[in-house]
């Protein structure tokens, strides 16, 4: 009786580790999954980044002309490709992970196997010893009492039932077996792929290498036509920055008129209740600062909230030229210092709000196209080389709202486009990158 408890005992402990082991190999090959699923998404996206690299170069290409844009364009495509070959090399690593944890579950599966075989052959044979000793009806019949038939029954029934989960956990650790063979087939199928992908891959930046030396070969070979067009570049975006430097003074000092004309009534008023103390406007117009409305402040922090988070001004595109001060792409010895970034879209694309504001101004400036500034609050918003304009001055624009198209500067279709905060004295340009949402 005894040595049947510790059989029956033994069995259930085989079944629960059996039990615990599928639930821990369940969940780390849930977990697996999702980090490959991640993966897959973000080479999707990459895969969509280099697709629209290469339709942009194209139609630049169309134009039988070699530009600074194109190398730009490449430089990036070469980025992606770059990151492409990252993202396949971490799959291939995960996959690797999987194919050695597939492997070490099988071992293990077959390990638990040759244990609950052995064990049930163990309880096989100690039913057949037993088979005369302790037949059924006998050691139900030898009862002293109902109450010991009745547990002796139940015991044998309970056994019996052990040796049937016993029998299904054989069953159901050989599907698992099976299982697990035909995933491990299924990670190394995929494994080849990606090994094969990354082999493309590395030969695409090969001949992205070779395609941008051969461009850049032939933008040096016109260096004085680069030089041209990089002082007209240089003298429009200084013109751009004059007359934004100009709008925001106007706007400063008109908020000093207003507030200046404001402290004077205060000052009457004070003065006609008997209050002496008033300080002469010319002082008064010396230390005025101005304040800005709550609505302003409002504006200014919802503008704020979204810092990383603002849409593009183009519906795609690519960054050809970046914030700041940097090497010129493809000539030497240049510097290039930009004060927003420019984006290269496709032809006649529409430039959008990339939030809501007031249209403050509209200006042309000869050979650059149309300019728009979009004020929200103390900041500014400004997008130049625009085609056509949809919209007027004074109006009130909503993110994403279309505000005009891009404008074909000769090579390609081009937006400049620049964030700008004001404050009391001045306005201070904004590296725009930090603002728009990464894509």
């Amino acid at each position: 009786m005894k040595k049947k408890s510790v059989n029956r005992n033994l069995a259930l402990l085989v079944i629960a580790c059996a039990a615990m082991f599928f639930f821990v190999f369940s969940v780390s090959t849930t977990i697996a999954q999702s980090k490959k699923e991640d993966l897959q998404r973000q080479r999707d996206e990459i895969n969509e980044k280099i697709a629209l690299t290469k339709k942009l170069i194209k139609e630049s290409e169309s134009n039988q002309k070699v530009t600074s844009s194109q190398l730009a364009i490449l430089n990036e495509q070469l980025t992606y490709r770059e990151q492409l070959l990252k993202n396949i090399n971490r799959d291939i690593f995960t996959i690797d992970g999987e194919i050695g944890q597939k492997e070490n579950n099988v071992h293990k599966l077959n390990g638990e196997l040759d244990r609950l075989k052995s064990e049930y052959a163990r309880m096989i044979v100690q039913a057949y010893k037993n088979r005369s000793s302790y037949d059924k009806m006998m050691f139900i019949f030898a009862s002293d009492n109902f109450n010991q038939a009745y547990r002796r029954w139940k015991l044998t029934q309970h056994y019996a039932e052990v040796r049937k989960k016993h029998v299904a956990q054989i069953e159901n650790t050989k599907v698992k077996i099976s299982e697990n063979i035909s995933l491990l087939q299924l990670s190394k199928e995929q494994k080849e792929q990606l090994a094969f992908a990354k082999e493309k891959e590395k030969e695409e930046i090969s001949s992205d290498k070779i395609e941008k030396q051969k461009k850049l070969t032939s933008l040096q070979k016109e260096e004085k036509k680069l030089r041209e067009q990089q002082k007209k570049q240089e003298a429009d975006r200084k013109k751009l920055s004059a007359k934004i430097e100009e709008i925001i003074q106007k706007e400063i000092a008109e908020a000093r008129r207003k507030e200046r004309e404001r402290e004077e009534a205060e000052a009457k008023k004070r003065e006609a209740a008997g209050n002496t103390g008033v300080k002469p406007p010319s002082e008064t117009t010396k230390k005025t600062t101005p304040s800005a409305a709550p609505e302003v402040l409002a504006l200014n922090a919802d503008f704020e909230k979204n810092k990383g988070n603002l849409p593009w001004p183009v519906p795609s595109g690519i960054i050809t030229q970046r914030f700041g001060k940097h090497p010129h792409a493809s000539l030497a010895g240049i510097e290039v210092n930009s004060n927003g970034v420019d984006f290269t879209s496709d032809k006649d694309a529409a430039v959008l709000a990339v939030f809501e504001g007031k249209v403050t101004s509209i200006f042309t400036i000869p050979g650059a196209g149309q300019n728009v500034i979009v004020t929200h609050g103390t900041y500014k918003t400004v997008y130049s080389g625009l085609n056509n304009v949809n919209v007027s001055i004074g109006d009130k624009v909503a993110i994403k709202q279309k505000i005009g198209t891009v404008l074909f500067d000769g090579e390609e279709f081009t937006l400049h486009f620049e964030i700008w905060k004001v404050n009391s004295e001045a306005g201070a340009a904004q590296n725009p990158e930090l603002w728009l949402k990464r894509r």
